[in-house]
């Protein structure tokens, strides 16, 4: 159960207690684009008409029952806080941010040549960068970062997923903000990744395994929920990747081996992202919709037993829980100094 009051979670348009956040979607997208190709070709996207569909479709999703969603776009896939801000006046919709930086082959330029072994030697910027988002607020926004994200989408983490990785676990150990992980199902990588945060200081308990739900190996799987890290079963709709029925039987998998309070239910779906036409996203993904979860995922485990305790867990205390340790593991940091 979720207490009443509690602990405040930070939201685009403020602060508001656990008991607020409601039904959780915990791994969404608004926009994911590049800012440089945008800035130069402006007639690539409308801004003003993808502000108003993803109002839009945000309010098609509390309609259907959800009232947060968890915007995992960090630096290096567009996130771009005054559109955020504007969606979130459109909306009845709370939405949380996360900070972080995603690469996947080499670090952008303007941090690249600075930090821990390079050519100009001095304490990793990333750190400061992404701490300021935790403690002060996002560009602006008012918003404080709930969470701090990285990727890794090689077999084992290489230089630059062990200097992000670094830079965000130091994050970790300043501020308390649980670490979400971008892993790759497929290989699978998760336990690599579990192994370089430990290793950096950040319990098992404190990562949310990204996508992890995708994961086709229950061997595997077995072994990544022992850990004891939050599993992402969040790309419901995304039928390309993996089929319906097969992430249906994880979560039930999940919940039959009394692993559900790790479990965290979501699409991954964006309003609007450039590297996917939306004429060949509609043809393939039809069901990727930020109201798929409510309207045919959650009927579809109820049918196979699951009960509405079991979905409240899923849906609400898992993500409640998740955001109320980053906020009480932050107070415990200032308090200790």
């Amino acid at each position: 159960m979720i207490p009443a009051g509690g602990p405040a979670v930070s939201t685009v348009r403020g602060d508001i207690g656990v008991d607020q956040l409601g039904t959780v979607l915990s791994h969404e997208h608004i926009f994911v684009k590049n800012p440089e190709f945008h800035a130069n070709f402006p007639d690539m996207w409308d801004p003003a008409a993808g502000v108003e569909l993803a109002a839009r479709q945000l309010e098609e999703a509390y309609d259907a029952g959800v009232r947060t969603v968890v915007d995992m776009t960090v630096i290096g896939q567009g996130r771009d806080p005054a559109l955020i801000a504007a969606v979130a006046a459109r909306t009845r919709v709370n939405i949380v941010l996360a900070t972080g930086l995603y690469v996947l082959d080499g670090l952008p330029q303007i941090v690249r040549y600075r930090g821990p072994g390079t050519m100009v030697e001095q304490p990793d910027p990333i750190v400061d960068l992404l701490e300021r988002e935790v403690r002060e607020g996002i560009a602006g926004t008012g918003a404080r970062a709930e969470l701090v994200k990285f990727a890794c989408e090689h077999p084992e983490p290489d230089d630059t997923v062990r200097r992000v990785a670094a830079a965000v676990a130091e994050v970790y150990r300043r501020t308390g903000v649980p670490v979400v992980a971008h892993i790759e199902p497929a290989l699978p990588n998760a336990l690599p990744v579990l192994e370089l945060l430990a290793d950096l200081g950040v319990p098992p308990t404190q990562v949310v395994l990204a996508h992890a739900g995708d994961i086709t190996d229950p061997g595997y799987l077995a072994a990544v929920a022992e850990s004891g890290a939050y599993i992402g079963c969040d790309r419901f709709g995304l039928a390309p990747f993996v089929p319906e029925d097969t992430r249906l039987a994880t979560v039930l998998a999940l919940l039959e081996a009394g692993r559900g309070d790790q479990a965290l239910l979501s699409h991954d779906c964006p309003s609007f992202i450039d590297h996917q036409p939306a004429e060949l996203r509609a043809a393939i993904a039809p069901d990727w919709t930020l109201t798929h979860l409510h309207r045919s995922v959650l009927p579809a485990l109820r049918r196979r037993g699951v009960t509405d305790e079991q979905i409240d867990v899923l849906m609400r205390v898992n993500p409640a829980r998740l955001l109320t340790s980053a906020h009480v593991a932050r107070e415990v940091v200032d308090v200790a100094g």
